[in-house]
């Protein structure tokens, strides 16, 4: 889903077709000794000067986040499915600088609540010995991200439905630990969008 196959294109076998047939430069136009001297006194210069990117400098005064995370309510017959994607959202924004998780509700000044809503195993694939080879599970969720401070809603996904195939082996332990591991990566999923989403909607709150 978050993963695209990088090919070679045909702009990039063009620009290496060009890069491979560029004529070598003359004599008179390669870089001096001199040049060079003068660009590292420059860069010396700047330095010394205090010169700094106003960009990046801004993005590092701006104060963090406090967020709390809630356990999500699970209406589904998955027990144990709440508890461990809370542990998944915890985990990625443990990666953030800018977002710090907490569990004290008076301190935190971002709120995210959600539902495991439903499961559902709409679709059978087969082969042609009338083998199911196939199952993609359908889980549906919602969620809500607040302003803790107010308690006003920065987010609201009402139906987050994600589909993920698992194969169905002919041991039922087996089929069972595959269905498990496609929860984990919907799961895995669900908290990449969550944590993009929130740091994009942290960035344009200052």
């Amino acid at each position: 889903m978050w993963l695209p196959e990088y090919l070679p294109t045909k702009k990039n076998l063009r620009m290496d077709t060009i890069l491979s047939e560029k004529k070598p430069e003359p004599a008179g136009l390669r870089p001096t000794p001199r040049f060079f001297s003068i660009l590292l006194i420059l860069a010396i210069a700047m330095s010394s000067c205090g010169y700094s990117n106003p960009y990046v400098k801004k993005a590092q005064e701006l104060p963090a986040k406090t967020l709390l995370i809630t356990t999500w309510q699970n209406r589904t017959n998955e027990l144990g499915l709440e508890s461990i994607y809370f542990r998944l959202f915890n985990a990625w924004f443990k990666n953030s600088s800018r977002i710090n998780v907490i569990f004290d509700e008076e301190q935190a000044d971002l709120k995210l609540t959600g539902e495991i809503s439903a499961i559902e195993l709409p679709g059978l694939f087969y082969d042609p010995s009338e083998e199911a080879l196939e199952i993609k599970i359908k889980l549906t969720v919602r969620f809500t991200l607040r302003d803790n401070r107010n308690n006003s809603t920065l987010w609201q996904e009402r139906q987050f439905i994600i589909y993920e195939p698992f194969i169905v082996d002919p041991t039922s332990e087996r089929s069972d630990y595959n269905k498990q591991k496609a929860l984990l990566r919907i799961g895995d999923e669900i908290a990449e969008v969550i944590y993009l989403r929130t740091h994009e909607i942290v960035n344009n709150m200052f």
